[in-house]
């Protein structure tokens, strides 16, 4: 009888170390996956009442933002975390892909105490990858497609972490030839998570995901071009060349990279057919070599989508496997 006793008093001590440990972790959301918490979030922003709560976070929550990111980056993800993001808007939770565990931050959850705006992003990181690569999606509501290839690609390649911009704003109008000067957007939460990554990984890799459409462009090269690889300003950064060779190789498509082979659908301050990108001035400053703008024409987006032979070039390019 003391034997039974001592046997189920330590079973009991066992659940009650297994349901604390549980309450210590995030919620993983098993019945949603990651594009159908997207999804939502997007409904609820797109609402004619959401609209009127579009606005941008002050200097403050940004800096509270970058260390949270920077915790995140780390591997971290415990109570007072998900507590420090809800007061910011967010409910920090998780979901799995086909492969990993994913930690899933996005606004408006059942965990965000504070909701004074909207518009401030979906952040997506997967849990024990070793890639020092994110993808970003600056205009997730305008530029076709990309919302969904960076869905895919999060899911089932070797990327550390994503990011889709929520604010329905209108997609920014790249340039014709002759350099204009733009008003600088607002800064937003994207620019905290990469202000947090360079700061973890200061040798990471950012690609950011842009469509265009080939009738629309100006120049005959832009017209002929399938994808349009850009750093930011005049010079293509380490990454560019590399991804260029690699593409060139690997994808039957015509690759050309701004400013020297194509001069549009480039990323950069009052030049010519470069558009203002906050992230790759931020990557420029910090001496980076990672920046990547990926701009994919319909007909690339098209093949990448049916094809699981394009998907895996274009997926080993960018990951550099």
């Amino acid at each position: 009888m003391t034997q039974f006793f001592t046997l189920n008093k330590r079973l009991l001590l066992q659940i009650l170390f297994v349901g604390v440990f549980l309450l210590g972790q995030p919620q993983w959301v098993n019945a949603e996956t990651i594009a159908e918490m997207l999804n939502t979030v997007r409904s609820t922003v797109e609402s004619e009442e959401a609209q009127k709560k579009v606005a941008a976070p002050t200097e403050k929550e940004l800096e509270q933002a970058e260390k949270l990111f920077r915790r995140l980056f780390v591997g971290e993800s415990g109570p007072d975390l998900r507590r420090k993001w809800a007061e910011l808007g967010f409910e920090l939770t998780g979901t799995r892909s086909e492969s990993v565990p994913m930690l899933v931050l996005r606004e408006m959850g059942e965990g965000a105490t504070q909701t004074d705006f909207v518009g401030k992003g979906f952040f997506v990181f997967a849990i024990g990858r070793d890639s020092k690569t994110v993808l970003q999606v600056p205009h997730s509501f305008h530029d076709p497609e990309t919302e969904i290839l960076a869905l895919e690609l999060m899911a089932n390649n070797n990327f550390r972490a994503a990011v889709w911009n929520t604010a329905p704003t209108e997609l920014p109008t790249h340039p014709t030839l002759l350099p204009e000067l733009y008003e600088k957007p607002a800064k937003d939460y994207m620019l905290a998570f990469t202000r947090a990554q360079m700061t973890v990984e200061s040798d990471s890799h950012v690609v950011q995901l842009h469509s265009f459409d080939q009738k629309k462009m100006y120049s005959t090269s832009g017209a002929h071009a399938d994808i349009i690889l850009s750093g930011y300003g005049e010079q293509p950064n380490q990454a560019i060349g590399w991804l260029g060779r690699c593409l060139k190789k690997k994808l039957d498509f015509k690759i050309r990279t701004f400013p020297f082979e194509v001069q549009e659908m480039g990323a950069g301050t009052n030049m010519a057919g470069a558009t203002y990108n906050a992230i790759g001035e931020l990557m420029q400053e910090e001496k980076s070599q990672g920046f990547v703008h990926l701009g994919m024409s319909s007909l690339f987006r098209e093949e990448l989508r049916i094809y699981p032979q394009v998907q895996k070039a274009l997926f080993a390019c960018l990951t550099r496997e």
